[in-house]
């Protein structure tokens, strides 16, 4: 079972039970983009990115490879990779929490969340 993350719970939410979609403050952005999975053992797949948000996305095209609480990167083309953990995985979809926040120089990132500035 995953711990819950303060900034995707209010505190009325933290002592309740939720659907998962109510509990998520940010909005994500549905796509669909091209997009690689690297394990911290190099195994690499291809995805197709379905939606993301600041702090995480969701793939699908999951490689048997991938597994809840593992640690990897994600890019799209040629740019920087961003590090995530895994949180989930349900059949051939993975969500992923980016250990960052989408930094404002990712601009293929955040075009793809209509942001760009």
């Amino acid at each position: 079972m995953n711990a819950p993350l303060a900034r995707l719970y209010s505190s009325a939410q933290m002592r309740q039970e939720i659907a998962p979609d109510e509990r998520r403050r940010e909005q994500r952005h549905a796509t669909r983009y091209a997009a690689w999975i690297e394990s911290s053992r190099g195994e690499r797949t291809d995805s197709v990115l379905t939606d993301v948000s600041l702090h995480g996305c969701c793939v699908s095209g999951a490689a048997a490879w991938l597994r809840q609480g593992a640690f990897v990167s994600i890019g799209l083309g040629q740019g920087a990779a961003l590090r995530a953990v895994v949180r989930w995985v349900r059949g051939n979809l993975a969500g992923m929490e980016f250990l960052h926040a989408v930094p404002h120089g990712a601009r293929e990132w955040h075009e793809l969340m209509d942001i760009v500035g």
